[in-house]
């Protein structure tokens, strides 16, 4: 006959071996509804968050705000309605600095167009550069951003705020004259940079899994 003793001691092992396992169960499940939920969450945001890069200059600039838009780090020099101003030649960085390229943008502007300040800085240059009318601003994110032809009533050194009128196209080109604005943008390493794809907002990429 089994010791009444023993018989208990083995059905509250058991007991307690049971509940274990459940509880593993339950823990277990919780773990995989989470994932699925996370998962579930990022297809849908994959959906609707996508990236903007801009193939040319003429992209648009105008971009309806979505969950992780970015603020664009510039504005275009020349007011156009909220719209892309006309571009009449777009970026071509040479493949090496000594070989011939288009180290910027020729924006649409007639002599005399208020030219406004794409970020924050301060006037760097004004004046000429081998019989070229040249304004150049420094800005504070690593960035120096040129225009001509242009001219400015400003010294060098006079602080600019995003958006304010700081110059006018005026003055002598190379292949500018009274139709354009040549915009350039260069980094502190002397790199050329194309200035349209600082004025387009990034977005985070998040893709269905």
């Amino acid at each position: 006959m089994m010791n009444p003793r023993k018989n208990g001691y083995a059905k509250d092992r058991r007991r307690r071996y049971a509940h274990s396992m459940r509880r593993k169960g339950e823990r277990s499940y919780r773990r995989r509804l989470s994932v699925a939920t996370t998962m579930a969450l990022v297809s849908v945001l994959g959906l609707w968050v996508g990236l903007i890069v801009p193939e040319s200059g003429l992209a648009p600039a105008a971009v309806a705000d979505v969950a992780g838009s970015c603020r664009a780090s510039f504005i275009w020099p020349v007011r156009s309605g909220g719209a892309d101003p006309p571009l009449t030649k777009t970026f071509d960085n040479p493949a090496k600095p000594w070989l011939p390229g288009h180290r910027g943008v020729d924006i649409a502007a007639d002599e005399g167009t208020q030219l406004v300040a794409p970020a924050p800085g301060a006037i760097s240059f004004a004046g000429g550069v081998g019989g070229k009318h040249v304004v150049s601003i420094r800005h504070h994110h690593g960035l120096t951003t040129t225009y001509e032809p242009a001219r400015t009533s400003l010294g060098v050194g006079a602080s600019v705020s995003r958006g304010m009128s700081f110059a006018h196209v005026s003055g002598h080109s190379d292949h500018c004259d009274g139709s354009c604005v040549h915009w350039g943008a260069k980094r502190t390493d002397g790199t050329y940079v194309d200035p349209v794809h600082e004025v387009h907002r990034k977005r985070i990429v998040l893709k269905p899994m």
